[in-house]
């Protein structure tokens, strides 16, 4: 009898520890934003691999903006008027035409002294 109960304790107490397997994956933001912060594309990559891979790794989901990639939770039957957070990437894409042009800048000679 004694036996029995112990099973029975230990198949509830599994129940409860055991995650579903419908239950939506807990996104991590904060690691989330330290990949996306700290990781390079390669050269042939852009931004958007970065995001991705850092958002799925995180347990996110990528979602396209008017400002490119981000990541948002996963939310299992959201109401209709859910509407999402949207974390996006910790830092600009390296490849757009103003860090070019920053670029360009940094290389000209300093300007000459103001008189007097």
């Amino acid at each position: 009898m004694r036996l029995i109960a112990i099973s029975a304790a230990v198949i509830a107490a599994g129940a409860v520890w055991m995650p579903s397997a419908d239950a939506a994956p807990v996104f991590d933001e904060f690691g989330y934003s330290t990949c996306t912060a700290t990781t390079v594309p390669g050269p042939d990559q852009n931004l958007d691999v970065v995001v991705t891979g850092c958002c799925v790794n995180h347990g996110g989901l990528t979602v396209p903006t008017k400002y490119g990639l981000g990541c948002v939770k996963q939310v299992d039957n959201p109401p209709p008027d859910y509407r999402p957070t949207i974390v996006m990437p910790m830092r600009a894409d390296p490849n757009t035409p103003e860090e070019s042009a920053l670029e360009e800048l940094e290389k000209l000679p300093p300007l000459p002294p103001p008189p007097g």
